[in-house]
This record gives C-alpha cells, structure tokens and sequence, in this order.
C-alpha cells in the first residue's frame, strides 16, 4: 500500500460538564501509559452508542487509516463546543481554563488587555532580565516577541537586535490594537511571560530556540506526538512552515523514529548535527498525562496540546489547539483515523 505523503479574564463562560468516552474493551491496543488510566476510570458510553469493541479499525498501511480535513473538520464539529473553542483560542482564559483543571501552564507576569493598562505598564519598570510577549488571540507564532537578556535599560533578541522601552511598548500597542489577532477583532490583549528555558537534555539538539511537543488527543486518550524543533533556518522557531524539523514520537516510548524537515527525511540535526533517531523525549509520561487532562480542563474533545520542558520546571502546556493540523500524520507515516478507532471512535 502507498506510504502516507504529505490569565487572566474578569470571568469565563460557564462550562458545562462534558461526558467523557472512557473505552474498557480495547485496553490491549492502547499504549501501556493509556491503559492504566482508561483502567482507572473506565465507565459506560453514553445511552445509545455502540461498544467500541464493534467498531471497525483501519489495518496500518491502508489508505483508510488516514484522516482526512473533511472528517477531521467533523470530528471538531462533533466534539469541540463553539465556547471552548474560543476559550482554547484566547490564551488567557486558556490558562485560567487549565489552571484551574490541575494543568500546569507556563507563568504570567502581566496581561494587558486595554489601552488604561497601557498607560500604567512601564517597560523599565516592569519587565525582568528575559520574557516572551504574545498575543492572546494570535496563531501561526505571529506577533511574540523574545527578550534573552537585559543591558540597562534595554533588551536584546536572540539575534542580538536591541530591543528600547519604546520598541516595546510600540509592540504591546500593537497587539492590543488586534493588529495579530487573526480576524476581525478590533481588540486583543498582550500577555507577558517568563522566557522558558529548555531542559539542557534537549537544548543539546538544537543549537537555538524553543522545541515543543505537540500531541493529538481524542477526549482523554493521547493519539500520536511529535516535537517540532527549530533550525537556524527556522530563526529558532518551532515552526514547521518555517522549515523546522518535524519528528515523529513513539506515542509508548518518547522515542523519536523519524525525522522530516521540509519534505526531507532527516537522521540528524541539520545544524547541531546531533542524532535525532532514537533521542528520548525526558519525562514522557508526565507528557502524556498532562496531555490527557487538558480535554477535561478546557472541555475540547478533540485538540492538540504543545508542551514545552522548562529547565527547572519540567514539562508545561504552552497552549491548546481546537482545530490541529493532521500533518503530523505525515510526520509519523500513522494515520490518525486508525488510532481514534483503538481510542473508541465509530466512523460511520
């Protein structure tokens, strides 16, 4: 068969209780980390759904296997409410969403989210030595800014671009103006965060920039992962559009299989040189678990879940995605479908 080619908010939505799928008949085909928790909280499907043990599961290697942008577009549709998806979307009340649901985010300094928190933001005053600003609304990594360091009373990139007090706060305009917001919003909100630095066990990788994990979720259930790590071509972005690497993760093991960076089969780091095949994602099944809460937490069914390991806090979320892109199938040559179907779904 062909091979697959290609913060904080006055007050949030009330969130209605979502009932969670919690499959026991296919506890032999899930990874080790998801059987012991389907075992721990295993209960009935809702009235009226078949068993998932009837359901019909692609083979691996079948075309039908693949998910497709039609059925994942349903998939969302069937299990993603319009209000979660915006508070998926809004960064800020993401945060408030998952802190309180027992998910550790990355911190805030400061959100600012109108023009009478501009006049009191001072810069100087502030800002510490290195911090990260974003748009609450943006996408696509649009918008953020990253200061590495501090001289005085400026900032310098990791480029070593100076960045004034007047850089900065033309930049906060900026975002709050909606100017990355996406959409139509005439408004949005700056939010302020402590620069992560990446566990050395990774930075060995890559010579600059953030690696992530992103991880696809059905309900509770972690589907397929993979990390997104930067290249100098990249400038340092975790952004595979930007020609960062894409590298497939053993959803049992952490181990990273294969590697692709633009179309391109890659067994090493194209900068660092460091051998990315067989590199173990540090903390995998805390990776996983935070995965597996985030869909209770913001009450997506269906989401991607980035995930940065800080040097000294270890594995956070960074943001939640409502509508996951399904190139990550052809990051790990798997098809989405297939692994949804272990999970429980029915296709119809």
């Amino acid at each position: 068969m062909p091979r697959l080619s290609q913060l904080l908010t006055n007050s949030l939505k009330p969130r209605a209780k979502k009932t969670i799928n919690r499959p026991s008949s296919l506890l032999g085909s899930i990874s080790p980390f998801s059987r012991n928790r389907v075992s721990a909280a295993a209960g009935a499907l809702p009235a009226g759904q078949p068993s998932p043990g009837s359901a019909t599961v692609p083979q691996a290697g079948d075309l039908d296997e693949i998910l497709g942008i039609n059925l994942r577009n349903s998939i969302i549709a069937k299990y993603n409410p319009r209000w979660a998806i915006e508070e998926a979307r809004d960064k800020v009340a993401a945060k408030v969403a998952l802190n309180a649901g027992g998910v550790v985010t990355t911190g805030t300094i400061r959100v600012i989210s109108s023009y009478g928190d501009l006049l009191e933001f001072d810069p100087v005053r502030d800002l510490p030595q290195s911090w990260a600003i974003k748009p609450a609304r943006g996408s696509q990594g649009d918008g953020i800014l990253l200061a590495l360091r501090r001289e005085g009373s400026n900032w310098f990139k990791g480029s070593g671009t100076r960045l004034t007090p007047a850089d900065v706060m033309n930049h906060v305009r900026r975002i709050v103006d909606g100017g990355f917001s996406g959409d139509a919003a005439a408004e949005d909100a700056a939010l302020i965060e402590p620069l992560i630095r990446a566990d050395p066990r990774i930075t060995r990788l890559v010579p600059e920039g953030l690696p992530d994990v992103r991880v696809i979720s059905l309900r509770e259930h972690p589907l397929m992962a993979m990390m997104r790590i930067p290249t100098k071509a990249s400038d340092g972005k975790a952004n595979l559009h930007q020609r960062a690497i894409g590298a497939a993760v053993d959803i049992d093991t952490g181990i990273i299989t294969r590697a692709m960076c633009v179309g391109e089969e890659l067994t090493h780091h194209p900068d660092s040189g460091a051998l990315l095949i067989g590199f173990e994602v540090p903390e995998w099944d805390r990776v996983l678990d935070m995965s597996a809460k985030c869909s209770a937490a913001i009450g997506l069914g269906y989401l991607g879940v980035d995930i940065i390991l800080d040097e000294n806090d270890g594995p956070m979320i960074l943001e939640v995605n409502a509508h996951p892109g399904i190139e990550i199938q052809n990051i790990n040559q798997k098809g989405l479908r297939r692994a949804m179907a272990l999970a429980g779904e029915r296709f119809d």
